[in-house]
């Protein structure tokens, strides 16, 4: 069709428009984040409903239009059935595609992110429902955020400490979750008390998990062994530096 595009995508998110139509925002491999419109996927007899679910890799073909790109065609590629069954797998699936819709533009293209955000799905998808429990599920989230933030610009200093520029020392550190990186115990003593809201404690193992997650690609395919004490440290510090970017 002369005109139209295609392109492999993940489906992010999908919402009611109009009676019978659909909003449905893609992470495209070519074209970035898109917002189309899909035609009567609310119709009983629509065949792309069923392709347009979250969670779901498809081959798109964009068609444009005056006011607005729709959809011309969706054949699922993967619909990641596994985590879609798992209570838990769904929940840190659907919790990575709110936040990776919420902190990419839209019509930026980068192949880069398309293919972390499918392999992060990849592995949640891989993983036995026994295994995947609350603390594999916080680690290989944490993983993936970290990830992208290093791929979008926003990887943190873990050497160097953000105040005075000497290399961090083990002991007692802390990370600013607004600017992203390290601050050691001397510049944090000297900080007034009501600038020291953005900080928090960091431990020496939490400061080398992070290091491991930032120098390697998200892959559990070697079981990392890590304890539910750490774990949870680094949840908390994925969330707070997550909340400083939106």
């Amino acid at each position: 069709m002369e005109g139209s595009k295609r392109t492999l995508a993940l489906v992010l998110k999908r919402q009611d428009y109009r009676e019978y139509d659909s909003l449905v925002s893609f992470y495209t491999k070519e074209y970035g984040k898109l917002s189309l419109m899909a035609r009567g996927t609310k119709k009983l007899k629509s065949k792309l409903a069923g392709h347009l679910e979250p969670l779901t890799l498809v081959d798109l073909m964009i068609i444009p239009g005056k006011g607005r790109d729709y959809v011309g065609s969706a054949i699922g590629q993967e619909a990641f059935l596994n985590l879609k069954s798992d209570l838990n797998g769904l929940y840190y699936a659907g919790l990575g595609l709110r936040w990776f819709n919420r902190l990419v533009g839209e019509n930026e293209a980068d192949s880069e992110l398309f293919y972390l955000l499918l392999n992060y799905l990849d592995i949640l998808n891989t993983q036995e429902s026994e295994e995947l429990n609350k603390e594999l599920g916080e680690l290989i989230f944490s993983f993936f955020v970290f990830k992208f933030m290093a791929i979008t610009g926003y990887r943190p200093a873990t050497s160097d400490c953000l105040s005075c520029g000497h290399k961090i020392i083990p002991g007692k550190n802390y990370f600013n979750l607004k600017n992203g990186g390290l601050v050691c115990a001397d510049c944090f003593s000297k900080r007034p008390l009501g600038e020291n809201t953005e900080l928090l404690t960091i431990s020496d193992n939490c400061v080398k998990l992070l290091r491991f997650m930032l120098d390697n690609n998200l892959d559990l395919s070697q079981k990392l062994k890590v304890d539910k004490k750490l774990i949870k440290e680094m949840a908390v510090l994925t969330r707070g530096f997550l909340n400083f970017r939106t």
